[in-house]
């Protein structure tokens, strides 16, 4: 699917939640066992709203921002996608992916905050 299909969901899904805001972490890992994973499964409503497969990201729609679409993303580690394959990193969240705002996951603590401020409404 190209970026103008999940555009026009979250542009549906804003209009339903205004005024207010979204935050929806992405699906958990799933433990095979002690060092093996299940092959991952993106939260299916993260799905819907953004494409974006990878875990560990936190997607923040925000009804009353110019820039409504939020992303919280791992950072690019080349050592590690050698064993787990690509990630986007915050350049490919807002590249590939259409992100107004991409943030590295680990600065969620911080910045969340800062998103939700000024906001009444939460889902």
């Amino acid at each position: 699917m190209n970026q103008s299909t999940y555009r026009e969901r979250r542009r549906r899904v804003l209009e339903a939640i205004s005024p207010g805001v979204l935050v929806l972490p992405s699906a958990p890992v799933a433990i095979r066992n002690n060092d093996v994973e299940h092959e991952y499964r993106q939260d299916s409503d993260f799905f819907y709203l953004s494409g974006f497969d990878e875990q560990e990201s936190v997607l923040v729609l925000s009804s009353e921002r110019e820039q409504p679409y939020h992303l919280f993303v791992r950072k690019r580690d080349p050592e590690r996608e050698v064993w787990d394959g690509p990630r986007a990193g915050v350049d490919g969240a807002k590249a590939d992916f259409g992100a107004d705002q991409a943030y590295e996951i680990s600065t969620l603590e911080a910045e969340l905050p800062k998103l939700l401020e000024t906001e009444r409404v939460y889902y």
